[in-house]
């Protein structure tokens, strides 16, 4: 097993702009953790050393439970090795591959999370800025809660490459002061993350292009198209407002910082974190055969009649009522008549006796005289 410094490496986790990232194992404490460790090239320079352990400072301070902490930085064999907290989950990216959206009340608990980590790190003196905001960036645990990563990125590899007039980050996710490098500050993360949250709403980024001189032109002048009807129809008005205002091209008509997006946005969000599901698409074609079928009732008299739809329950039950009141009025209104015809029936006998009395007493006189 391949070893770097105090770690035992287990596997290779992912490759990125700084250099390698490991799963590893610490020797003594046996705590797993993840090892970043350095490009070649930019271990062998000064810069390249003085800015990564630029990086572990600034995650050294930002203790957030939203930003992946920093256990240790050390060198091994000219190598420069961080250690950061072992995260399992997966990321935002994997979440939105599989899902295509998200429920806009899953995407809000996600920004409310990332405002949160990033207000923490612009309370920093000076501002901690992301510069590299994005879902493959933003790692979600199985209990759903979320953590940024790879803060500070994007400031070193833009350091290293020797001009302030170069752009790092990724083009779908850069604010537009960043594509024309006029100065960078906290709102730029803003953007972006606004860019984020409309596409865990959407499915998709507001800006596309196969071209990337298109996709930066989009970014600095397009306005972002409107939000499909399905996610609006549900959407609080609140916040696609509050959406729109983070995709503002001009930093000071974005909101004024990332603690008022947190604020704006925790009125909103789940109590607690919670796994991402789909998105509105699937919620609402999912449970439509289930919505069809009626609410179990008791045996109807006529099993041969067809069951009516869910939406005309009432109406039937209101229109089947009379016609059940209406039976009984029948079976009453026959006795009733029977027993009138039988006392008029009475009536009649009886009076026809009374007609035919006095003739039959002779006849009873008679045979008492005899």
């Amino acid at each position: 097993m391949e070893r770097i410094g105090e770690y035992l490496v287990r596997r290779l986790v992912g490759e990125g702009g700084m250099g390698k990232v490991y799963e590893a194992e610490e020797r003594l404490s046996k705590r797993r953790v993840a090892l970043k460790v350095l490009r070649p090239e930019l271990a062998r320079s000064e810069d390249g050393r003085r800015l990564f352990l630029n990086e572990m400072q600034i995650l050294a301070h930002l203790d957030h439970p939203g930003v992946v902490r920093c256990l240790a930085c050390t060198e091994s064999d000219g190598q420069l090795v961080m250690a950061l907290e072992f995260l399992e989950g997966r990321t935002l990216r994997d979440y939105l591959n599989e899902h295509g959206s998200l429920g806009w009340e899953d995407a809000v608990g996600i920004a409310v999370q990332i405002a949160s980590a990033l207000a923490a790190a612009h309370r920093q003196d000076p501002p901690i800025v992301h510069r590299d905001l994005k879902p493959e960036n933003v790692m979600i645990l199985s209990d759903g809660t979320v953590k940024v990563m790879d803060f500070g990125i994007a400031k070193v590899l833009q350091e290293l490459s020797k001009t302030t007039t170069h752009s790092v980050g990724t083009l779908q996710y850069m604010s537009p002061e960043q594509i024309d490098a006029t100065g960078i500050d906290a709102r730029s993360d803003l953007y972006c993350l606004g860019l984020v949250l409309y596409e865990m709403l959407a499915g998709k980024a507001p800006f596309e292009s196969a071209s990337p001189r298109e996709l930066l032109n989009l970014q600095c002048t397009a306005e972002p198209p409107p939000l499909p009807e399905e996610v609006r129809a549900s959407l609080p008005r609140g916040i696609e407002r509050l959406l729109l205002e983070m995709l503002e091209k001009a930093p000071d008509d974005r909101p004024g910082s990332a603690a008022d997006v947190l604020h704006d946005l925790e009125p909103f969000a789940p109590a607690a974190p919670a796994p991402p599901r789909s998105g509105p698409a699937k919620k609402k074609t999912e449970p439509m055969p289930a919505a069809e079928k009626p609410e179990p009732k008791p045996a109807e008299p006529k099993p041969a009649e067809p069951k009516p739809r869910a939406d005309t329950i009432a109406l039937v039950e209101k229109a089947s009522a009379p016609r059940e009141v209406s039976a009984r009025t029948g079976i009453l209104v026959v006795l009733a008549l029977s027993i009138v015809a039988g006392i008029v029936a009475y009536v009649v006998r009886a009076q026809s006796s009374a007609d035919v009395t006095p003739p039959e007493a002779p006849t009873a006189t008679a045979g008492a005289t005899r």
